[in-house]
């Protein structure tokens, strides 16, 4: 829930983006030596989709936003003895972005007009890994992802607006999918229990800073969103209840990628508290099922306020921000 403040003065509902969406993620591993796998996944990479609906004060900032970056990864890895692996793959993505808002009428009790944004771009990232295991029961990993560069570029289209848009040019946003770095360990006690750690960093700060350019305007410029670099850390357990159940635990912290000077409206994201439970229960010697249910936590943050002029002005905090994650899964041999 949004709840405006007293320096709110556009008109409208609180506004709210509670809703329900489903995923879904691929994986196929195939084993072509003893030391060499290739492998093929599928999956969102990262995103974020909110609805705040056509009536709420900040409609004629956003009523709808969406970007998202599904990917398909052919990956190989390869054992070079029996301490050191290596991997690399290609995760080919379909960068995916909607912006939708309300247009304020400049006739007094006139209908408001609206406008649309939409388009695709295809993007390559890297993915680089080592796994160092100095001993049986112990295991480290890096892993890291390059930067690649989305690039959208249509036509905004409106309606009830006015003969203004009909001329307008194209606009181009161009953005970076950011660079990340991504360390974990893995270390069994005995049969039963065993504890996994992580540490990472993401450069957002490099995602915030959008080319902009207007054809036939001379608007070409890069806008700053001031975000900044977020760090990651995770620790997690199994414990092997009996020979084929096994409980999973865990809990991880990512840092604010913005504070209430430059957290826009659109982008509702603060620190992030991950807490998470999970079984895997081996059916058979062919057949693992698994589940869990994680809580995302981010509590109440101030946003920057936004608007002005004949919309009036949005100021205000997003309340008690969560995400519930619930999950299965099925792996195959």
């Amino acid at each position: 829930p949004f709840d405006p403040d007293e320096n709110t003065t556009a008109d409208g509902s609180d506004g709210d983006t509670t809703l329900f969406f489903a995923g879904a993620n691929f994986a196929y591993i195939h084993p072509v030596t003893d030391d060499l796998r290739f492998g093929i996944s599928m999956g969102n990479f990262f995103g974020l989709a909110l609805d705040w609906g056509d009536n709420w004060v900040g409609r004629y900032i956003a009523t709808k936003t969406t970007l998202i970056a599904p990917q398909l990864q052919p990956t190989a890895a390869y054992r070079i003895n029996n301490w050191l692996s290596i991997g690399a793959g290609a995760a080919l993505t379909m960068g995916y972005l909607e912006d939708k808002a309300e247009v304020k009428s400049r006739i007094p009790g006139g209908d408001d007009g609206r406008y649309e944004f939409f388009d695709t771009d295809f993007a390559v990232q890297g993915n680089f890994g080592i796994m160092v295991e100095p001993s049986e029961n112990t295991r480290f990993g890096v892993r890291y992802l390059t930067e690649t560069d989305l690039d959208f570029k249509d036509k905004v289209d409106a309606s009830n607006v006015g003969p203004v848009f009909d001329r307008l040019p194209r606009l181009d946003l161009g953005m970076k999918m950011p660079q990340s770095i991504l360390a974990g360990v893995y270390h069994s006690f005995n049969d039963q229990l065993a504890l996994l750690g992580s540490v990472g960093w993401d450069d957002w700060s490099r995602f915030s800073r959008v080319h902009v350019r207007v054809d036939g305007t001379g608007i070409n410029r890069v806008v700053d969103a001031g975000f900044d670099d977020t760090w990651h850390v995770g620790v997690g357990t199994q414990y092997q209840y009996n020979p084929k159940l096994m409980l999973t635990a865990g809990f991880s912290y990512d840092s604010s990628m913005s504070d209430s000077d430059t957290r826009p409206i659109m982008l509702p994201l603060g620190a992030m508290y991950r807490y998470g439970l999970g079984f895997r229960y081996q059916k058979s010697d062919d057949l693992l099922l698994g589940g869990g249910l994680s809580f995302f936590w981010e509590g109440d943050f101030k946003v920057k306020p936004g608007g002005g002029g004949l919309a009036g002005q949005v100021s205000g905090q997003y309340d008690n921000v969560y995400i519930t994650f619930l999950s299965f899964y099925v792996q195959w041999k």
